[in-house]
Formats: structure tokens, sequence, C-alpha cells
């Protein structure tokens, strides 16, 4: 009785080795560090002050940073969201043989480096790139669209990147489905769009908000789209928390900037779970 109830910690035991010194000790350093004062040296003294969560939420800068990201990984969630279900739709719905390609399509990207990956974006969106190319080729342009180190490049890159986020939750809620119910509501008389409407979106909204959920965080912590897509005229959090950290040497600053945005990873969180537990109360049962 003894062993059996021990079980389940020994299976928890490699997980617990890895997530106790790699992620909950740093989050507690990160912690402490957030609470104390910043040295011009660049190190924290350990004192135990709010000032650093003062000057995070009232000064406007750091309130633009954060309502920029917010504003970008919500408009990246809600067009992974537009483009992934119709995306997940046929791959649930095709052939065996085709299911196999469409999803073949969304996990190569993951294989494929984040840096190659925006190289290849730069040399699309480029003034002289792909883009621009075909517009002046056929006459749509008469001058090269300023697309690359603007907001809409640096959307569309991560849309790339996240995509397969939103899609592999949105096909494992589709395939739960029971199509029957499609089915029979065709025969009751309803057509093929009031059917998607009102039988599988309703449905499949679990996986969409698991999708929402993972491009949200993914976005908001993505340090490299910013850095090479982006511009400084539209400053995001993980390249303003790396220069706060590392060019002004504000560790403690750059500590609560990284709690406060955890927080809101975690408010969005709850939210999304609320939002399936009120929404879409059948989802435990599929």
């Amino acid at each position: 009785m003894r062993l059996r109830a021990l079980t389940p910690w020994l299976w928890l035991a490699p997980a617990l080795l890895v997530l106790v010194p790699f992620f909950a000790l740093p989050l507690g350093l990160l912690l402490r560090n957030s609470l104390g004062r910043d040295e011009p040296s660049g190190g924290v003294e350990p004192v135990f002050t709010l000032e650093n969560y003062g000057s995070v939420l009232t000064d406007p800068f750091y309130a633009t940073v954060f309502l920029n990201t917010a504003g970008m990984a919500a408009g990246v969630g809600l067009a992974a969201l537009v483009v992934g279900f119709p995306y997940a739709y046929a791959v649930v719905r095709c052939s065996a043989r085709w299911r196999g390609v469409l999803l073949w399509a969304v996990y190569t990207p993951l294989l494929v480096s984040v840096i190659v990956r925006v190289l290849g974006w730069i040399a699309i969106t480029a003034d002289g790139g792909l883009i621009n190319a075909a517009l002046l080729a056929t006459g749509l342009s008469s001058r090269p669209l300023r697309i690359l180190y603007e907001v809409e490049g640096m959307g569309v890159g991560m849309l790339h990147r996240y995509l397969p986020l939103m899609v592999l939750p949105l096909v494992n809620a589709l395939q739960r489905v029971p199509w029957d119910l499609l089915r029979a509501s065709s025969s009751l008389g309803a057509g093929p769009g009031e059917g998607i409407l009102r039988i599988i979106l309703p449905l499949s909204l679990p996986g969409a908000v698991i999708g929402f959920q993972l491009v949200f965080a993914s976005v908001l912590s993505d340090y490299v789209l910013p850095t090479l897509m982006g511009t400084t005229r539209f400053r995001m959090l993980a390249p303003a928390l790396y220069d706060e950290a590392v060019t002004n040497l504000a560790t403690a600053t750059a500590a609560a900037m990284a709690v406060c945005a955890l927080l809101l990873v975690v408010l969005m969180l709850g939210l999304g779970n609320l939002a399936v537990r009120r929404l879409a109360p059948w989802a435990r049962t599929l």
C-alpha cells in the first residue's frame, strides 16, 4: 500500500528534477530581484521595495510597451484562428493520405530554425523582395511597399511562426467532434454554413482557446522577430526587457517587467479557461 501511494511521485520525479532547478528556482530569483533596487554597476541591492513595480505600472513608456505587445499578441492570435480553422477543418475532413500531407506541411516549419525563417521573410518582404517585385512587374504598384521593418511585416512573420500552435489544438478538438450531428442537422434542414456555425464552431471552442493561449504567450515573449523584422517605433516587451537588463544595467526593473509579463500570461490563461467553462460546458464530455 505504501509503495502504491509512492508510485505517482516516482513517475513525477524526472519532471520535478527538471522543473525545480531550471524553472522554480530561476522564477524565485526573478521575483527576488524584482523587489530589489538597481545599482549603477548593474547589480541588485538586496532591499525590499516596490519601486520597480511602481515605475513599470505608471511610466508611459512601459505602459506603451505592454499595450503594444498585448495588442500584437491578441491580433496574431485572432489572425491565426481565422487562418487556422479552415485549414484544421480541411485536415480533419480530408482522406487519410492527404491528412498526412497537410499535417506534414504544419510540422515542417517547426523543424526549421527561426533565424532561417526570418531571413526567408526578409527576402520576401524587403523593398526589393519577391512581393514588391511581383507588384511592380504586374503594375499593381508604382513604387515598393514598405513591409519589412514595419508592424505589418512583423505580424506576418509572427503569424507564420506560430500558426502551427493554433492548427494542432484545433485539429485535436475537431477530431473529437461527433460528425453525425452535422449530418443530423442537415437532415433537419440546416445548411452547411449553419451547421458549422451552430455545431462545429461551439464544439471546437476548447481547441480555439488553447491555440489562442499558446499563440498569445509565445508572441508575448518573442525576441527574435521584433528585433529582426520589427521597428523601434513600435517597441515590444522582449527587446525592451533585454535593453533594460543589458544596455541600461537595470536588472531589478527588467525583473519587474518580466514578472508583470508572467502575470499577464497567467491572467490570460485564467480568462481563457473561464470562458471555456462558461461558454462550452460540454467540452468536458468530448
